[in-house]
C-alpha cells in the first residue's frame, strides 16, 4: 500500500478511536487492552539495539523453576522492542536515560514474567491448541504473508528451524489468549457491580500543599554525610571474582603473589564477573556500593586500608570468591562537591527514606498549626508552599479508567501518587468539610489537604455500568491476575541485581 494510503488510513483510524472512546468508554478500555496484548506478543523488529550494551545470554531470575532470561530473539527479546517502541510513539525517541532504561527493562522482564506464568498455569488446566488452529494462525497472518495472502513460495524458502521457532511462538501466544479468554468468559457477580456503583459515590474535592522530598535541605544532607562519611569515601580496584571454586582461586592467588602484573590477563580470562573484559577494573568505588558484595563487613573495611598495588587476599562474597588490587587507596568525600551532595541524596532517597520522611512530617505539622490560625492559603503562603485544587472524585483507587479519574484541575503531579495509596484515600474521605488531614506520607512526599466539598452522582448516571460491567470486570480480573503472577512464591526476582550488573554497568 503506498505511503500516502497508509496516511489517509490511519487519520481514518484515528478519527474512529476518538468516536468510541468518546461514545462507550468501556468498550474501547477492552479493546484497547486487547490491542495492547496482541502488539507487544506479536511484535518482532528489532528495535533501539543502542539499548543493548551487552551480549549473550541474561537471566534475571526463575518463574516455577522456569529461567527468566533475555536473549538476542526470544520472547523477553521481543518486548523490549515492544516497549522501547512504545516509548518512542510517547514522545521518547531517546529513551536511554537510566530511568528510562530501567522501566524499558522492568516492563519487558513483568511481561516475560506474566507470559511464563500463563503458560505454567495453562499446561496444569490441560489447555491444549491444536495443530489445526495453529496453522490457521500462521496461514491467515504468519510471517508467510505476501500482499495479504499466505505465500507457499515464502514458507517453502524458510529453513526448518526457523518454521519450528515460529511455530513454537504461535503456540505461545495462542495459548496466552486462549487463557485469558477463558478467564474473562466468566460469569461475574451483581454484588460486584453494585460495590463499583458504591466506589463511584459520593465524590469530593481537595485543597493540598506537598512537601516533595527532592527539597531536602543540602545542609542536612551534608550533615548526614559527615555523620557517615566511611560510607561515602571511594577507593580505585581492579578485582577477580570465581564462582565457589575455591581451589582455582587459591591457586590464581599464589599466581599473582608470584607475579602482580598479571592482574589483568588472569582477570580476563579467569575471572566470572561483569568486568572481566576491562581486566577487572571497576574504577573508583564507594564505600557503601561495595556493601553487598561482602559477606563479612571486617574484610570491606580492610579493603579500604590497602595501598596502591596490594592485594586483599582471598575473600568468600556472594558470587564466589573474589581477589581485590588496590590501584588508588581510599579517598574521604568531598562535601563541598556538587557530585557527593548528590550521591549522599541519592544514598538517604535509597536506604534512609524515613529520616526524610520525618523531617517533612515535622514541617507539615508546623504547617498545620499554622493554618488552623491563619487559614490554609496564608499559611501556604507564610511557609512558601504552593496550593493546588483537585477535581471532584471518588475513591478510585488505582485509578480506574472506568469510574472518574483522581486528577487536579491545573493537571498537577503532585496528587497522583494518592490513587495508588489506600491510607490516603481513607484519610481524605473521612475528614469532614473544612478539616484538615494529618501529615500524610505519599512515595516522595508528604501531604495536608482540606476537604472543601462533597457532592452525591444521581444514580441514574451510573446506569451505564449495569450495560458495560463485563467489561470492568475482565479489566479488573487481568489487573488481579498480573499482580498474583508478579507476587507469586514461584516468582524468584532477580531483576534489580542483574540489571545493575549487567545492563547498567555494561553501559
Amino acid at each position: 500500500m503506498p505511503s500516502k494510503d497508509l496516511k489517509i488510513v490511519k487519520k481514518h483510524k484515528e478519527n474512529i478511536v476518538e468516536e468510541k472512546q468518546h461514545k462507550h468508554p468501556f468498550v474501547w478500555s477492552g479493546s484497547i487492552a486487547i490491542l495492547v496484548l496482541v502488539v507487544v506478543t506479536f511484535i518482532g523488529a528489532p528495535l533501539f539495539r543502542g539499548l543493548l550494551k551487552t551480549g549473550g545470554e541474561i537471566i534475571f531470575g526463575q518463574y516455577d523453576g522456569e529461567d527468566i532470561k533475555y536473549t538476542g530473539s526470544n520472547y523477553f527479546s521481543r518486548q523490549l522492542d515492544a516497549f522501547v517502541q512504545k516509548y518512542q510513539d510517547s514522545g521518547n525517541p531517546n529513551a536511554n536515560s537510566q530511568t528510562q532504561l530501567y522501566q524499558i527493562w522492568k516492563s519487558a522482564f513483568d511481561s516475560t514474567v506474566y507470559h511464563i506464568a500463563i503458560l505454567h498455569s495453562a499446561a496444569k488446566s490441560g489447555l491444549y491448541i491444536s495443530e489445526h488452529r495453529i496453522d490457521k494462525a500462521l496461514t491467515q497472518y504468519g510471517p508467510y504473508m505476501d500482499n495479504g495472502k499466505f505465500s507457499p513460495e515464502l514458507y517453502k524458502s524458510t529453513s526448518n528451524s526457523e518454521k519450528f521457532a515460529t511455530r513454537q511462538l504461535y503456540r505461545e501466544e495462542l495459548t496466552q489468549q486462549q487463557y485469558l479468554s477463558d478467564i474473562q468468559s466468566t460469569l461475574a457477580s451483581s454484588k460486584e457491580k453494585m460495590f463499583i456503583k458504591e466506589m463511584s459515590n459520593p465524590e469530593r474535592n481537595f485543597k493540598f500543599v506537598t512537601l516533595d522530598f527532592s527539597t531536602y535541605p543540602a545542609s542536612e544532607v551534608i550533615a548526614y554525610g559527615k555523620e557517615n562519611k566511611k560510607l561515602f569515601s571511594k577507593i580505585n580496584i581492579n578485582r577477580i571474582t570465581l564462582k565457589n571454586d575455591k581451589k582455582a582461586a587459591e591457586t590464581i592467588y599464589k599466581q599473582l603473589e608470584a607475579n602482580p602484573s598479571q592482574f589483568e590477563d588472569l582477570a580476563q580470562n579467569q575471572s566470572t564477573d561483569i568486568y572481566a573484559d576491562k581486566g577487572g577494573d571497576m574504577g573508583w568505588v564507594k564505600y557503601y556500593s561495595l556493601e553487598s558484595d561482602f559477606s563479612d563487613r571486617k574484610n570491606l573495611d580492610t579493603l579500604f586500608t590497602l595501598k596502591p598495588g596490594t592485594l586483599s587476599g582471598l575473600i568468600k562474597t556472594p558470587y564466589g570468591y573474589s581477589i581485590y588490587r588496590c590501584n588508588k587507596g581510599a579517598t574521604p568525600p568531598d562535601f563541598t562537591s556538587d557530585e557527593t551532595v548528590k550521591d549522599v541524596r541519592n544514598y538517604l532517597l535509597a536506604t534512609e527514606k524515613g529520616k526524610i520522611e520525618d523531617y517533612f512530617v515535622a514541617k507539615a505539622k508546623t504547617f498545620i498549626k499554622q493554618a488552623k490560625i491563619d487559614g490554609f492559603d496564608n499559611a501556604g503562603t507564610n511557609m512558601g508552599m504552593t496550593y493546588h485544587l483537585t477535581d471532584y472524585f471518588p475513591i478510585n483507587y488505582g485509578n480506574s479508567y472506568f469510574i472518574k479519574q483522581i486528577k487536579t484541575i491545573d493537571n498537577s503531579k503532585d496528587f497522583d501518587a494518592v490513587a495508588t495509596d489506600d491510607r490516603a484515600l481513607k484519610t481524605l474521605f473521612s475528614i469532614k468539610k473544612d478539616q484538615l488531614t494529618d501529615p500524610i506520607i505519599l512515595t516522595n512526599s508528604v501531604m495536608v489537604a482540606q476537604m472543601l466539598n462533597e457532592k452525591t452522582i444521581d444514580p441514574d448516571k451510573l446506569s451505564f455500568i449495569d450495560t458495560y460491567y463485563s467489561y470492568l470486570v475482565n479489566q479488573f480480573r487481568q489487573d488481579a491476575l498480573y499482580k498474583m503472577f508478579l507476587t507469586s512464591d514461584k516468582l524468584k526476582n532477580n531483576f534489580l541485581s542483574v540489571f545493575s550488573k549487567r545492563i547498567l554497568r555494561k553501559g
